[in-house]
């Protein structure tokens, strides 16, 4: 991006017309991430960037449309929230009727409606057309990727072998490159892709047995937030399951939903009878709550939890050790002025810098490009960023190298050491290493890290979780075989 191309007052406006093109709103500390953004849609249209900002700001539709499809960045992975799944499937094996209706909203590049697909598959409900998903996103150029079906061992980090072995194919690689994988004809068959716009459009359909909408009512406006959920609300055939983000059931207070308790994790159900017969026939509702819920579920009566009234991280300010800059002693008279140097970047700019390093070193690794997001992620680490070591520990991850994982959540670590998400990570790690010891003192570290946080207190890390989710994810579970859970 040309040096001061995008001023505070600019970047306000070109974050403007993101909002309202499809309702995105930044936290603070990833503004200056629309910059990078910016420079690839220009490049894209084979456009200064001038040029292409001058037609952005004047909200030229082409423009808008090649700016929403670089600047919203999904990251996701095969397998996110299993346990979302198991409640998932437990639902499916009981529907009676017609095709079992999933709606994936805000898809992304399709990790999430294919393994919507793949868990249900795997429940035994892969013959005879017996569910649909419809998965739809804001972005034509991320469904493009979508129904391609092509994806790195980044998007796979997550999955189970037996899974990976039934439900995707292996593809031919250079030597040096790391191998993609297709998702299997059987399973992209089950799933449709179609463009949707969440902030205007209307719900492409009704009577939905379950909607997935996870990780993207947090970028928008409190007001915006209300509007969609009542769509989405209004798409859920009765009895039908509404999965968000823990960092999002918060903000679905007083849409009339039930919450059930799966396996810690709170996960929405629409009632089977208006809230309003509830009041009137009081003893039919206490027979209900009688009545145990299929599966492993259980209804829980839903305590009204306070809505933030932002979700949004704070841009991490520069350590109160900092060395000050170095400014010579005169001992006597100044010599003849030099030629003037370029002033000094300041700490918004250099922060604003290491946020667009990360964003590139994410997208790449994303992409299966690891070497490019392994020399962005070390450039960023130069500036002792442990966000940077923590994406160096997820690309060496993906690449099962996971001794040289947990070496690189170890520096991120002794740089911060209540940094929540890096003892977090080592649980996982630790766990793949079967070093029980060392995964059970990670957690317990993990969860000192976040004492004295508010449950919707967003973690510094490389994904967005907020304190609430993080706990649960660390809660004490029983023992459990694969993403189904014990067998």
């Amino acid at each position: 991006m040309s040096d001061g191309l995008l001023d505070d007052a600019t970047l306000a406006k070109v974050e403007e017309v993101l909002q309202s093109a499809c309702g995105l709103t930044l936290a603070s500390s990833l503004r200056r991430s629309l910059e990078p953004a910016l420079s690839r849609a220009a490049l894209a249209r084979n456009m200064s960037e001038a040029a292409f900002l001058r037609q952005l700001l004047i909200r030229e539709p082409t423009a808008v449309e090649a700016f929403i499809e670089h600047a919203v960045i999904g990251e996701t992975y095969f397998f996110r929230h299993p346990e979302h799944l198991r409640s998932l499937a437990s639902r499916a094996r009981q529907h009676q009727g017609g095709p079992f209706q999933v709606w994936s909203a805000g898809c992304a590049s399709g990790e999430e409606p294919y393994s919507i697909a793949m868990a249900l598959m795997a429940a035994g409900l892969g013959n005879g057309g017996r569910f649909r998903v419809l998965a739809t996103d804001v972005s034509g150029r991320a469904l493009l990727r979508a129904k391609a079906a092509v994806y790195s061992p980044w998007s796979l980090r997550r999955i189970e072998p037996d899974l990976e072995k039934r439900f995707l194919v292996p593809q031919p690689s250079a030597p040096g490159q790391d191998g993609q994988h297709t998702v299997a004809p059987e399973v992209v068959r089950t799933v449709d892709f179609r463009r949707h716009n969440l902030a205007t459009d209307a719900v492409p359909s009704m009577g939905f047995h379950a909607i997935f909408c996870r990780n993207v009512l947090i970028y928008f406006t409190p007001e915006l937030v209300r509007a969609v959920l009542s769509r989405l609300v209004s798409a859920l055939a009765p009895g039908g399951l509404l999965f968000v983000s823990p960092a999002e059931v918060p903000l679905t207070n007083g849409m009339g939903l039930e919450t059930l308790d799966v396996e810690g994790t709170p996960v929405l159900r629409l009632p089977l009878e208006p809230s309003w017969a509830l009041v009137e026939n009081a003893s039919a509702a206490a027979l209900r709550r009688e009545t145990p819920v299929p599966g492993s579920l259980r209804l829980e009566p839903r305590a009204v939890t306070p809505v933030p009234g932002s979700l949004r991280v704070e841009p991490r300010r520069p350590p109160s050790g900092s060395m000050p800059a170095f400014t010579p002693r005169m001992s006597r008279p100044a010599p003849a002025p030099e030629a003037p140097r370029a002033p000094a970047p300041t700490p918004a700019a250099r922060a604003a810098q290491d946020a667009g390093l990360l964003t590139r070193a994410l997208e790449a690794a994303h992409a299966g490009h690891f070497e490019e997001a392994e020399a962005l992620a070390r450039e960023a680490a130069r500036a002792l960023s442990p966000e940077a070591y923590l994406l160096l520990a997820m690309v060496a991850e993906s690449r099962n190298d996971l001794d040289a994982a947990v070496e690189a959540v170890r520096k991120a670590l002794y740089l911060e050491p209540q940094l929540a998400l890096g003892h977090a990570t080592l649980v996982a790690l630790y766990s793949r290493l079967d070093r029980r010891e060392d995964a059970e003192r990670a957690r317990q570290n993990a969860l000192r890290a976040l004492d004295g946080l508010d449950d919707e207190h967003p973690l510094r890390g490389v994904e967005m979780m907020t304190a609430g989710g993080l706990r649960q994810a660390l809660a004490p579970r029983s023992s459990q075989m694969g993403w189904q859970g014990a067998r």
